[in-house]
C-alpha cells in the first residue's frame, strides 16, 4: 500500500464519517414531512439520477458489459443487503429505543473490519487489537446509558433485528470492496441506487408533497446529497485502503453524531433537542479516538 493511498484512504474515510454524522439531523426534519421508507426512496433516486450522469459523461457504464454472471449475481447480492440493512434499521427503530438502535449499528463497522481480516486476508497487527480493544471499551462508556436500559428492558428481538441490519450492511461493504477489481465504484452504486429505489418505490407515499415546508424541503434535499457523496466517499476509500482500517474510522461516527447534534440545538433549538452526555461519555470518546488511531492512522 503506497503512502498516496493510505492518505486517500484515510481522508475519504473522515468525509464518509463526517457526511454521516450531519445526516441524522437532516433525516430528523425531513421526517417531519414524510415517513422513513418515502425519504429513502427520495434518497435512492436522486442518488441513481446523480451517478447516471456521471456514468455517462465518463462512459463508465462500459464496465457492465465486461462482467461475469458471477459478478452480477455479487452485484445483486449487493443491492439486496443494501436494501436489506435499510429495511431492517427501520423494523429495529420500531422495536427498541432510538439510542439501543445507535447502539447496535455501531457493529456493522466492527464486522467490516473483521470480515477485511478474515476473508480478504488483510494484516492486523498488536496494535490494531489494541485500537479495536480500546473502541469497544469506549463505546461501552460512551453508550452506558443506554446499555443500562438493554439489559433491564426485553428488547431481545429489537436486538437481534438490528443485528442482523449491521450484518447485511458489513456484507454489503464487503462485496462492493471485491467488485472493485473489476467495477468503478460509481457503477457499483448506480446498480445498487436504481435496484434500490424500484423496490421502495411501491412502498412510498407521494401524495403529501405540497404540505412540505421550504425546510423539510432542504433537509431532504441534503439527505439526498449526503447519501452521494458519503456512499461515495466510503467506496472510493475501500477501493484505496484496507476494509479493516476503514472500518475503524467508521467507529468515531456516533461521537461525531453526537457533538453535531449537541452544536445544532444549541443553535437552533427549536428544530432539534440535545442529546445528554455524561461525563463518562466524554471519557469513551477520548478511548474510542485513541483507538481509531491505533488501529488506522499507523501505516
Amino acid at each position: 500500500m503506497t503512502a498516496e493511498n493510505w492518505t486517500k484512504g484515510l481522508i475519504l474515510s473522515l468525509i464518509t464519517v463526517l457526511f454521516w454524522s450531519t445526516l441524522p439531523v437532516a433525516l430528523k426534519i425531513s421526517l417531519g414531512a414524510t415517513d422513513a421508507i418515502t425519504l429513502t426512496w427520495y434518497r435512492f433516486v436522486f442518488a441513481a439520477v446523480f451517478t447516471s450522469v456521471l456514468l455517462i459523461s465518463n462512459k463508465k457504464w462500459l464496465e457492465f458489459k465486461n462482467l461475469s454472471i458471477t459478478n452480477w449475481l455479487w452485484l445483486g447480492v449487493a443491492a439486496f443487503m443494501l436494501i436489506a440493512n435499510y429495511v431492517l434499521f427501520l423494523v429495529g427503530l420500531s422495536m427498541t429505543s432510538p439510542a439501543n438502535a445507535q447502539v447496535f449499528i455501531q457493529l456493522a463497522p466492527l464486522l467490516m473490519t473483521l470480515g477485511g481480516v478474515l476473508i480478504f486476508k488483510e494484516s492486523f497487527s498488536r496494535m490494531q487489537m489494541a485500537g479495536v480493544l480500546s473502541i469497544l471499551f469506549g463505546l461501552s462508556l460512551f453508550f452506558s446509558d443506554q446499555i443500562k436500559q438493554i439489559l433491564s428492558n426485553d428488547y431481545t428481538l429489537g436486538i437481534w433485528v438490528m443485528f442482523a441490519a449491521a450484518l447485511t450492511w458489513a456484507v454489503y461493504a464487503l462485496i462492493q470492496k471485491k467488485l472493485a477489481r473489476v467495477l468503478s465504484s460509481q457503477s457499483t452504486l448506480f446498480f445498487i441506487y436504481l435496484v434500490a429505489a424500484l423496490v421502495m418505490f411501491f412502498f412510498t407515499d407521494l401524495n403529501h408533497q405540497s404540505e412540505y415546508s421550504s425546510l423539510q424541503w432542504w433537509a431532504i434535499a441534503y439527505a439526498c446529497l449526503n447519501t452521494v457523496i458519503a456512499y461515495g466517499a466510503f467506496a472510493e476509500a475501500l477501493n484505496h485502503w484496507n476494509a479493516s482500517r476503514v472500518g475503524m474510522i467508521l467507529a468515531l461516527t456516533p461521537v461525531i453524531t453526537l457533538l453535531f447534534i449537541n452544536s445544532f440545538a444549541y443553535f437552533f433549538p427549536q428544530l432539534i433537542a440535545a442529546e445528554s452526555i455524561r461525563w463518562l461519555g466524554y471519557v469513551g470518546v477520548v478511548f474510542i479516538v485513541s483507538g481509531s488511531m491505533l488501529a488506522s492512522l499507523k501505516k
